[in-house]
Order: structure tokens, then sequence, then C-alpha cells
């Protein structure tokens, strides 16, 4: 898996995991059903300024989204909340993986390179900051 931007938040990833969790699953599991999910995807349609990047896992935001629709796609396929899972889950996110200014916009019928795409930038706050 692609190292995240944001790999230096004290040892925690951008989707909340730690970098050494164990998990239910592994990067092999997590490819597999990425792989077997867009195999029956219907609804990508590049005509109607949807993407998607072949280099899926290249893309940080995309592959913390995936992780988590894959997660809640675990539950729900053992508590039997299927449809639930696709109007709650995959339909929320895949409004933002597919859009034109998601994480796969720029990148059209080829990929474009980390370094070409857009990434938010950061400053720290003030000493006494809070909220």
């Amino acid at each position: 898996m692609t190292e995240t931007a944001n790999s230096s938040l004290g040892g925690t990833e951008p989707n909340g995991q730690d970098d050494g969790e164990d998990l239910a699953y592994t990067p092999e599991d997590l490819v597999d059903w990425v792989e077997s999910l867009v195999a029956i995807l219907e609804s990508v349609d590049r005509s109607q300024n949807q993407y998607w990047c072949f280099q899926w896992w290249n893309h940080p935001e995309a592959v913390d989204r995936l992780r988590a629709l894959y997660e809640q796609w675990l539950g729900a396929q053992a508590e039997g909340g299927m449809s639930s899972w696709w109007i709650d889950h995959f339909d929320r996110h895949a409004t933002i993986l597919f859009a034109k200014r998601g994480p796969f916009g720029e990148c059209g019928t080829t990929h474009t390179e980390k370094t070409a795409r857009r990434i938010l930038g950061t400053e720290q706050p003030p000493m006494n900051w809070s909220w």
C-alpha cells in the first residue's frame, strides 16, 4: 500500500487506523475485493464526468475510502445488511471517489503522478489554540 501524506500523525493513519494494528484482512484481501467490486460496477461513466484510475492503490484518499467501504462491507456480509451498505456507504463514497474533482479526476484515462495532483496544505495552529 502507498504511504499517506499524513503518516507523521503519531502512528495513526488518516482513517484512524494505527499503523501496526492487526486487521481482520490483508492488503491482498483489499485488492481482491476492490477488483471484484470494480468488475461489477456499471454506474461509473466517463461521459458523465465520472472517473476511475487503474492505479487506485496510488491514491491515498481513495485507499482510505475503499478500506472503509471494505470494512463496512465485511460487517454487512456478516450481519445481513447489504442494501444499507450500498445506500449508506457505497453511494456516499462513490459520489466523491468517481467525481471529476475526486481522487481519480485528474487521471483521466492514464494515471497522473502524485506530484501533479492537488494536495491540500496545512499549517500548525498557534500554541494557545484550542477548540
